[in-house]
């Protein structure tokens, strides 16, 4: 079950000169290739056998019903889930193949493939500016002065320059999902994966993160988001991959995909929000 997804910033070829394949059939715009990725949970198979490319500068969005695999399929991206089989490669570097984790230090591949997820995962004993910090400091050793000055110009990006000093409890939870991506932001990944970044949030605060990324994808961030916003996902996107039950169902445009879904699963899980009205 391929995904191939689109870039809408890659540099424009030379029609007689095509773009330069590696044996895996990756090209250098390649930012995240999976192939036959699988995992289960006891004894249960989640994902059965995924195929993912993702080329730098496109945004795509993984949409299906709770449980279906996608969540796994992102947390599998950078390791967070070890798959069971399968291969990974990210910006044409093996981090899994062969039932064995490839890369030595999984704070790098973190850094590469930054992830913002649904309930924030804030420390809260420290402030916003802080959170942003940690992870400069921690894991990709950026100096502290650097590692402020990044910090402080994120939030300001995602609107809370005000907000530096407060505590994640001082906080709206709109506040502290843009601070999650502000955290992400700071360690300058390759992808950034946002698994349901607005499932916990009011609609008020909805409105907020997705502005803030509607933002990041006109700046070409490359993106892959688990989400329920289907207006969002069709208005952003550039691919949309509809998974259920572990397997890619169907994929493509969004205007295809969520307009006109080809396959019946697909138009009765979109009927559920009414996408087809």
């Amino acid at each position: 079950m391929t995904m191939s997804i689109g870039d809408r910033n890659k540099p424009t070829m030379n029609p007689t000169e095509p773009e330069a394949l590696d044996q895996t059939g990756q090209t250098d715009q390649t930012v995240v290739r999976v192939e036959n990725l699988t995992k289960s949970f006891e004894g249960r198979q989640v994902l059965r056998g995924v195929d993912l490319t993702v080329e730098r500068g496109s945004i795509v969005s993984v949409i299906g019903q709770s449980g279906g695999g996608k969540t796994t399929l992102m947390r599998c991206l950078n390791l967070l889930e070890r798959p069971d089989s399968g291969t990974i490669r990210i910006s044409g570097s093996p981090v899994f193949a062969d039932g064995k984790v490839l890369i030595e230090d999984l704070a790098v591949l973190r850094q590469r493939v930054g992830m913002v997820f649904q309930r924030f995962n804030l420390f809260p004993h420290l402030t916003a500016i802080e959170n942003v910090v940690l992870g400069q400091r921690s894991a990709a050793k950026v100096p502290e002065r650097e590692a402020l000055e990044r910090a402080a110009a994120l939030l300001k990006r995602v609107g809370l320059a005000h907000r530096g000093l407060a505590y994640p409890d001082q906080m709206s939870g709109g506040e502290q999902q843009r601070v999650a991506i502000a955290r992400a932001l700071a360690l300058r990944p390759q992808v950034l994966l946002f698994d349901e970044p607005t499932s916990s949030l009011d609609p008020e605060a909805t409105r907020e993160v997705l502005r803030v990324m509607r933002e990041l994808a006109a700046e070409g961030m490359t993106m892959v988001l688990v989400t329920h916003e289907i207006s969002f996902a069709r208005d952003v996107a550039d691919w949309t991959v509809f998974v259920d039950e572990g397997l890619v169902v169907e994929q493509g445009p969004p205007a295809e995909v969520l307009v006109r879904p080809a396959h019946q699963r697909t138009r009765r899980f979109l009927a559920s929000f009414d996408a087809l009205d």
